[in-house]
């Protein structure tokens, strides 16, 4: 039973490593391809200076990237699950400092609750699964 259980959460916990990856991959993609539409419909303006939107745009498609290594095999990363969490961490605290900066704050604060959430969960499962992988290697 407590196989299948440790087998059932690294497999959920690798399935939102690899969404957790795609998010940001779609994300940085759409913002450096699509700047304008993309601050059009979110922040009803064109961007400041597509620069460094782009650049934001840039970081998010590679960070991606850097999400879904984990996800391939979650004993061999485990440092690197501790480092997505904490840059998504990173990032909640980043949105929350800096919203009031930007023309629609609360596009941003919508922002930090998505990788609030992320965060959350990601550090639920990551538990569970080191809890379960303790238990089966005693």
């Amino acid at each position: 039973m407590d196989g299948n259980r440790l087998l059932n959460v690294s497999v959920i916990l690798r399935t939102t490593l690899f969404l957790v990856g795609l998010h940001s991959i779609i994300l940085g993609g759409t913002i450096y391809f699509f700047t304008t539409p993309f601050y059009q419909f979110f922040f009803s303006v064109d961007p400041d200076n597509v620069f460094f939107v782009k650049q934001s745009g840039v970081f998010l498609f590679l960070a991606g990237f850097f999400y879904l290594i984990p996800a391939i095999n979650t004993n061999h990363y485990k440092l690197v699950i501790a480092i997505v969490i904490f840059s998504k961490v990173t990032a909640v605290a980043f949105l929350l400092e800096n919203a009031h900066l930007t023309l629609s704050p609360r596009m941003i604060y919508l922002a930090a609750i998505g990788d609030g959430s992320m965060v959350i969960v990601l550090s639920i499962l990551t538990l569970l699964w080191y809890k379960n992988n303790k238990k089966d290697s005693l």
